[in-house]
């Protein structure tokens, strides 16, 4: 199968996760494409030619103030079309994972029952009738130099700890899960 793994990252921690998942799933023997969803000069990303030869899609994305970046969600909604049509897996990369966090146990737990209150299954622009098979959230890396100092504040007091927090091993459980998938057909 050909896939497709579309990240946007701001300090590569979304891209480093997305290798990861790219390179699990190339050894299960599909054709693998790594693309940054973020405009570099005049490149725009994958386009939605490119995305017709496509048999799915797994996209991903940092999460600043509670969203994708722009170009992620610019992405989804550009090419709404195309993906509407393909299996897609979802990854946001934050602060806080399903498994791993920047945070101490007690405030991971809180945060994660107020994201999975108020979060959307999707991010804005991809369409409802996408074929979408999971969201996963990863926790990412994070330094102080990526905040300015009242961000910096605020994370201290929350007990926030600066460091690479992305768990490896979950990764590579989600990333069988989405071979394990492919493997069992529509």
């Amino acid at each position: 199968m050909r896939i497709l793994v579309g990240y946007a990252s701001e300090h590569g921690s979304t891209r480093g996760i997305a290798e990861r998942i790219a390179a699990g799933l190339s050894r299960h023997g599909h054709h693998v494409v790594v693309a940054s969803l973020v405009p570099l000069g005049p490149s725009r990303g994958p386009e939605a030619t490119e995305l017709e030869d496509l048999d799915a899609a797994v996209l991903g994305s940092a999460v600043h103030d509670g969203r994708w970046l722009s170009a992620a969600l610019e992405f989804t909604r550009r090419n709404a079309d195309a993906l509407a049509g393909l299996p897609v897996w979802l990854f946001s990369v934050s602060l806080l994972g399903e498994r791993g966090s920047a945070f101490h146990p007690f405030v991971a737990k809180r945060l994660r029952a107020l994201r999975a209150a108020h979060r959307s299954p999707q991010p804005d622009g991809l369409r409802s009738d996408a074929d979408l098979q999971d969201h996963h959230d990863f926790s990412g890396a994070v330094e102080s130099e990526h905040w300015p100092f009242p961000g910096r504040v605020a994370f201290r007091l929350m007990g926030g700890r600066y460091g690479d927090h992305r768990d490896w091993a979950d990764i590579d459980r989600w990333t069988e899960s989405i071979a394990r998938r492919l493997a069992s057909g529509p």
